[in-house]
């Protein structure tokens, strides 16, 4: 990116005359309209026609001569088709000769975004929510082979990133021969962007009867990619990883684009401050007006949405890859124009948030990966989700100030996950077919001590929590099944009532609680991952309750007379350290044939998913065993852990970033 924004230079054809306070001229802003659309139309005149023509082709900003140039430096605009089509015909002919009279074909080109429908009072007020561009220049066929190789790969990977080096590559020469490149010379180039509410004459506004019987409001709208289907001569067992990650998070980034754009100038003003980066450079080109850069810029990958490149969750994304910069914006909007109201989203300047995705997300890629269950595409979308939902509400993280103190684990971590073992035939030996399950408690960001005494057992968190976790559960992305219900509340709502301790009794047992003293766990949030599915499971546990009242809830499994029957070890106080845990736990999944416990796999797993605990010392991460069998399903195990972030941070083994500063497992 150079030192100064560019911007196109304001010609009597490129000029935006209506709405002009919605024009953009800069070269970021305009290139990144055009590479974050599918297709553009491109215009052109044809003397054998009255008529102008356009096409739709695909089309991609690059710079051949500088290929690290980024979106706000000049570009190129690089375009393909068939050999003998008509524009390709008139672009030969109109080629720059020997003498210099010719410039190449003349074209428009021009693209749009559409990001939501405004819906007014009266028709007349109407609009959408846009992102528009065009461009003006001339066109001439790349014939140097080099160059029309590399760009065949920029307009190739602009559809789906990776896409070129996962095909048979290079073209052949009848591919070569019947493909024709053009590249258009950008003379100018414009933008018009419309973000925000409906608008309204005062006159309108005025009229109460009128606003009273009509809804006024936006519907974001955006594309979305459907589940990828197999070709009739497909040979690969699973869509590759970098389809589907990039099919899935491309997903949520239009998602949260569209309902940024709801915000009052939230596209015209986000587009200017962030680029999409192939490179850097500082080439200039004569006739492009210099703009001082006042906003500090951010850069991004080649298309507007982001794309996860890793594919093996051995290794952590980092947070700056499952972030856009949409999505931290996205808690800085006004409740009404949120999707979710009141729903935190992840904001990587937040050190608290930080922290506990460096902390938890270890035992989420371990688990996941050791589990064989999830494909890639799953995982990036559980995670993501994880990210998103989950890590802004687990509280303040431990510090100086700060103690952890949820009833949760024993150490106060408000985060406790669990696996799921079971086992499944495959190849002559039982496989590992395991899944993730955790629960936490959703916590403040500020838990003040007044707080704690008028709600110790934190049911505000769980009350707002748990209505906005089941519109992303039970809905299986992907998995043919309306993902808009949610989770059927029924049953909670029926009984939360009963379970959830009143104002009164919230007052006896903060009186029997001695000062400091933390209360019994009351309830919990657990979220199974299956597949790409989330089950949502409240739970609620008679301690507190008791307490106030003297009486202790019944147990209830709807549709069941009688409960399965499950039993639960406390392994932790079984055995002398983590190491004994470990070798124990191998040998019964030995017993059950499950190949890679027997062979140091759980081990490995463990290591992996809490990179902070010492094998040799005492137990405290294991902390309960439980045990089931069916003859459908075979033996289920499942596996809860505490993960101790608060010894962590008492012992110096956990920075302040929630990383590992020592390993001594």
């Amino acid at each position: 990116m150079p030192s100064h924004a560019l911007e196109y230079p304001k010609q009597p054809y490129s000029t935006v005359k209506r709405l002009n306070d919605r024009a953009r001229y800069s070269l970021e802003t305009i290139h990144g309209i055009i590479n974050a659309s599918p297709f553009v139309h491109v215009a052109f005149q044809d003397s054998t026609s009255p008529f102008p023509a356009v096409l739709p082709m695909i089309g991609q900003m690059g710079s051949f001569s500088r290929p690290s140039a980024d979106l706000g430096d000049v570009l190129d605009l690089y375009i393909h088709g068939y050999v003998s089509s008509r524009i390709m015909n008139l672009a030969r002919a109109s080629s720059p000769s020997g003498d210099g009279d010719s410039e190449g074909i003349p074209l428009t080109i021009s693209a749009t975004i559409l990001d939501g429908y405004v819906l007014s009072l009266t028709p007349n007020s109407h609009s959408y929510n846009y992102r528009s561009a065009n461009l003006f220049g001339y066109a001439t066929p790349v014939t140097e082979p080099a160059e029309k190789t590399w760009a065949m790969e920029l307009v190739t990977n602009s559809v789906i990133p990776q896409r070129y080096q996962n095909t048979r590559v290079p073209p052949n020469n009848a591919e070569m021969q019947s493909t024709s490149i053009l590249k258009v010379k950008i003379k100018a180039g414009s933008a018009k962007i419309r973000s925000g509410e409906p608008h309204d004459e005062r006159g309108d506004l005025a009229d109460e009867e009128l606003r009273q019987k009509t809804w006024v409001g936006v519907v974001p709208a955006w594309m979305e990619f459907g589940e990828p289907v197999a070709g009739g001569y497909n040979k690969v067992e699973k869509v590759p990883g970098y389809i589907e990650e990039w099919r899935v998070e491309g997903n949520e980034a239009r998602r949260g684009e569209a309902y940024e754009a709801v915000k009052e100038g939230g596209k015209a003003k986000g587009r200017d401050e962030s680029s999409n980066k192939l490179g850097q450079g500082n080439g200039l080109r004569p006739g492009i007006v210099m703009q001082r850069r006042l906003r500090y810029t951010c850069t991004t990958m080649a298309r507007t949405h982001p794309i996860l490149r890793w594919t093996a969750l051995a290794h952590r994304p980092s947070t700056s890859t499952l972030q856009t910069a949409q999505q931290r914006r996205q808690q800085q909007r006004d409740v009404s124009s949120k999707p979710e109201p009141n729903y935190l989203y992840y904001d990587e300047d937040n050190p608290d948030h930080r922290y506990w995705w460096n902390a938890c997300s270890p035992s989420l890629t371990s688990i996941f990966k050791h589990s064989n269950t999830y494909t890639p595409a799953q995982k990036a979308l559980q995670l993501t989700w994880f990210l998103n939902k989950v890590i802004p509400n687990l509280g303040p993280r431990p510090s100086s100030t700060h103690r952890l103190q949820s009833p949760l684990n024993y150490d106060g971590t408000p985060y406790r996950p669990t696996w799921n073992l079971g086992c499944l035939p495959a190849s002559g030996n039982k496989k590992i077919t395991g899944t993730f399950r955790f629960s936490f408690e959703p916590y403040p960001s500020i838990r003040t001590a007044a707080a704690a005494a008028k709600d110790p057992t934190n049911q505000a968190g769980y009350q707002r929590m748990i209505p906005l976790l089941a519109k992303g559960c039970h809905g299986g992305v992907g998995e043919g099944e309306d993902d808009t219900k949610g989770a059927d509340l029924t049953w909670y709502d029926e009984v939360k009532d009963h379970l959830y301790l009143t104002p009164s009794e919230r007052a006896i047992l903060h009186s029997k609680l001695a000062p400091g003293q933390q209360p019994p766990e009351h309830a919990a949030l657990a979220i199974g991952f299956l597949n790409s599915k989330r089950v949502l499971k409240p739970y609620f546990f008679a301690g507190p309750k008791s307490l106030a009242t003297g009486l202790s809830p019944h147990q209830m499994r709807p549709g069941r007379e009688e409960p399965d029957v499950k039993v639960y070890l406390p392994i932790m106080q079984f055995f002398e350290t983590e190491g004994q845990v470990v070798e124990a736990l191998e040998r019964v999944g030995g017993g059950f044939g499950w190949d890679e416990f027997d062979r140091g796999g759980y081990a490995k797993a463990f290591r992996e998913a809490f990179p902070h605990v010492d094998l040799n010392e005492a137990p405290g991460t294991h902390t309960w065993l439980s045990f089931s069998y069916s003859k459908a399903t075979g033996p289920y195990m499942t596996v809860y852990y505490a993960p101790r972030f608060q010894e962590a941070y008492d012992r110096g083994l956990l920075s302040e970033e929630g990383k590992v500063k020592q390993n001594s497992a």
